[in-house]
């Protein structure tokens, strides 16, 4: 087995039950030792999930959410209820963590986190943004741009963390986000005034992964 990780660019909005299948196949895949892990980059199709600590009374408008189908999936991450959907990049970082350089799970995911967080500031102006180890996420001021959750099993996650580049930030006020009441709710378009592309952003995140990961080496499965 070499040393390496994958990495994966989805070209095409992907439906939020067969990503997670195919985190979990990728999961067994890495334990069994059979490689190092991928990490995935995508959009979802409009979809609400509801984490380990999520409750009926999260939901502050269900009906909106039935009369648009969009699917609410009880998953096993840790956190609250949110929202995935267009417009939003999210990161699935299914690999060893301690086989990557991460002595703990925190140390692991503050990395990622602030990973974001200096996407934002050093390439997109947004100043203020910042990993917050209390409030896990990536805030800018009072608002949040970027969530995380996570379900750990022998040192690799499935689930991740998602950064809102352009969605509809409307998607997020049926909901109680992340089980902060009146949380504002952000992006990068909303902070800047500029379209972003996700394929950029990609670029920018995976610039500091192979600082702090040096084994993400190739993309052969870009698009898959």
């Amino acid at each position: 087995m070499g040393t390496d990780i994958s990495f994966v660019v989805f070209n095409e909005k992907k439906e939020y039950a067969s990503m997670l299948e195919l985190q979990e196949k990728t999961r067994e895949e890495v334990i069994a030792k059979k490689h190092n892990g991928v990490i995935f980059f995508l959009e979802h199709e409009d979809v609400y999930t509801v984490g380990l600590r999520g409750k009926d009374n999260d939901f502050k408008d269900i009906s909106a959410i039935n009369r648009e189908n969009i699917p609410v999936v009880k998953i096993r991450r840790g956190g609250e209820v949110t929202w995935h959907g267009p417009g939003q990049l999210i990161i699935y970082p299914v690999i060893n963590f301690r086989k990557a350089g991460f002595r703990s799970i925190k140390e692991f995911v503050s990395f990622i986190g602030n990973s974001i967080a200096d996407v934002l500031r050093n390439n997109y102006g947004i100043s203020s943004a910042r990993w917050s180890d209390d409030k896990p996420g990536v805030w800018v001021d009072d608002r949040k741009i970027a969530f995380v959750g996570l379900h750990f099993r022998k040192f690799v996650p499935v689930h991740g963390f998602s950064l809102n580049l352009d969605p509809d930030i409307n998607r997020f006020s049926t909901i109680i986000p992340c089980g902060i009441p009146e949380c504002k709710i952000t992006s990068i378009f909303n902070e800047t005034g500029t379209p972003v592309r996700m394929e950029e952003v990609c670029g920018h995140i995976l610039d500091i992964f192979k600082t702090g990961i040096p084994d993400i080496y190739r993309n052969e499965m870009e698009g898959r």
